[in-house]
């Protein structure tokens, strides 16, 4: 790939070849999960055997708006070597869920007892027992009875830690009892966690609002104050909703945060202006059915920015979409929208965050994608895909990136939280490849760099390198935290992505003032098999590449002056 730099009165153009129009991904699933044939709703990747490659796994059951037939979830495990002929998965959904059948709208792979494995979560849609398989060090075993005992209508669920006691929490669109397209809608649920034991804190901590069939609940730190405030999706309300987190795990309503407009599915939250907060994609909630895209004002207020940013054949009427999820999918360095529907799914391209139809992008053969997760499948540096099809018995879909798509050379963007004259504690981050949602295979490591105490304030022009590090635990959304730092002056954070591409943010001082620019900060990208730099803005360390240089020099320049059924 060929890039050029041009530096012209502090402004810096990039000059990037786009994605190659025509198909982005080819079909792969007759070499990795065969013909399915069961109603598929959410699905999830990750490593949920600790081998180092992505496995697949999809939650089945449940018609539209009623129960239907109890289905099996299935979990298969990436064989690699999708090099070579053959079979490139194993399905291993009867040690996984212990050949779990029932009513699944949701399944998450999370590491609830903090052990170091992914556990898995899934069932409890439709007056149902959500269940819960630990996995130990050799198998897994079902841990249902740490989960509380009741029955639920469970549309999707999202971990965190809400309540920053180091575990993490679960966060559950509940939908109520009975038809949840005509019923009064349920309250949402938030279940706290206590070394992998969980307690029903809903009637405590959480709004008494009944919300109506809701699709997607979202965990995200929306007003940069490092806590995990919630986005509840809503189909059938008059608005979707934002219950703000006060820091300890209990959320009141903010009911003028979102603009309001009923008849969304999913949000996916991503910093789309590089101004250090997360805007918010909708689905499916738009006039005619269209997309909406909602921009951060900076302290979790959100502004309708469709008409600039989301028109014409990227927003289609008519659509009937259903999910989405972000990826950089031409490696340029922002996030692109990729739309799964009951028609074709979508590839919109990002540019300066404006969005445009990639044509041809994804393969015709998905009309029915109620479930989409993206991650590098096969090893060659390209995502590929992985589409649930529900509302009937479609297959689900295994498509892998096009060998003529590019290869990830982007590094991470890492944004670390300023601390003043305190030199001792925990620090939090946020980092993220460019893609949503954020998973732990997404990363060989996240860690924090710092030095010693300083006996006297101590300024640096440039700021010499920390010489500690200290690897940052998840803790929800793109969020990542430190352990306790006995005592540093300077630290920033790095992260280096599964490609081996790394990217850092500035480095700090506990000194600076506090009156300094909240900007979102890339790191250089250093590809860990050849050793050269790659993309990224490269802002802030000493050892920035050229291309670093140039775009510090321009950061400083600029710094100077469904559903369209009948209810």
């Amino acid at each position: 790939m060929v890039r050029i730099l041009v530096l012209v009165l502090g402004v810096v153009v990039v000059a990037t070849p786009g994605i190659a129009r025509g198909q982005s991904w080819t079909d792969a699933t007759g070499q990795c999960i065969g013909t399915t044939a069961q109603w598929s709703n959410k699905v999830e990747l990750a490593d949920v055997d600790k081998d180092g490659l992505v496995d697949l796994l999809i939650a089945n059951g449940g018609n539209y708006n009623a129960p239907g037939t109890a289905e099996p979830v299935r979990i298969w495990k990436n064989l690699g070597g999708w090099g070579t002929v053959g079979t490139h998965c194993q399905e291993i959904s009867a040690t996984a869920v212990l050949g779990f059948t029932g009513l699944s709208r949701v399944v998450k792979a999370i590491d609830v007892d903090r052990d170091g494995d992914l556990d898995i979560i899934t069932g409890g849609a439709y007056q149902s027992q959500l269940k819960l398989f630990l996995r130990g060090a050799t198998a897994w075993t079902d841990g249902s009875a740490q989960l509380p005992q009741q029955l639920t209508s469970i549309g999707d669920l999202e971990a965190g830690d809400v309540d920053g006691d180091g575990d993490l929490d679960l966060l559950l669109a509940e939908w109520g009892t009975g038809n949840p397209q005509t019923n009064a809608g349920g309250r949402t649920r938030l279940y706290l966690n206590n070394a992998g034991t969980f307690t029903d804190a809903t009637a405590a901590n959480m709004p008494a609002q009944l919300v109506r069939w809701s699709w997607d609940v979202e965990l995200a730190d929306v007003d940069n104050d490092w806590d995990l405030d919630a986005l509840i999706a809503c189909k059938s309300c008059t608005t979707s909703y934002l219950f703000r987190n006060d820091g300890t795990g209990k959320f009141t309503d903010d009911p003028n945060a979102l603009p309001h407009f009923a008849n969304n599915y999913d949000f996916e939250p991503m910093d789309l202006d590089n101004d250090g907060d997360l805007d918010l994609a909708t689905i499916n909630d738009g006039a005619q059915f269209r997309e909406h895209i909602f921009i951060n004002d900076g302290t979790g207020k959100f502004n309708d920015e469709s008409a600039q940013r989301l028109f014409g054949t990227a927003n289609p009427a008519g659509a009937d979409d259903n999910v989405a999820v972000w990826l950089d999918a031409d490696y340029d360095g922002d996030a692109d929208l990729l739309v799964g529907s009951l028609g074709d799914d979508r590839l919109l391209i990002n540019a300066s965050g404006i969005f445009t139809l990639s044509a041809n992008a994804t393969p015709n053969d998905t009309g029915a994608t109620l479930g989409l997760a993206a991650a590098d499948l096969d090893g060659d540096g390209r995502l590929d895909l992985l589409q649930g099809q529900g509302e009937i018995a479609f297959p689900d879909k295994v498509q892998l990136g096009a060998p003529t798509n590019p290869v990830d050379d982007v590094a991470p963007a890492c944004t670390v939280e300023k601390i003043f004259n305190r030199g001792s504690g925990k620090v939090r981050a946020r980092v993220h490849d460019h893609q949503s949602p954020s998973r732990l295979h997404d990363y060989q490591r996240v860690w924090i760099e710092y030095d010693g105490p300083a006996p006297t304030p101590l300024h640096f022009e440039s700021p010499p390198p920390p010489d500690t590090s200290a690897d940052m635990t998840w803790y929800g959304e793109y969020l990542w935290i430190s352990p306790e730092l006995p005592s540093f002056t300077h630290y920033r954070v790095c992260a280096t992505d599964r490609k081996g591409n790394q990217g850092c943010s500035m480095t700090h001082s506990i000194f600076d003032s506090p009156d300094g620019a909240n900007l979102t900060e890339h790191g250089d990208t250093i590809d860990a098999g050849t050793g050269t730099t790659g993309k990224g803005a490269g802002c802030c360390d000493t050892g920035s590449s050229p291309r670093g240089a140039a775009l510090l020099v321009a950061i400083v320049l600029l710094g100077l002056r469904r559903r369209r059924r009948a209810s």
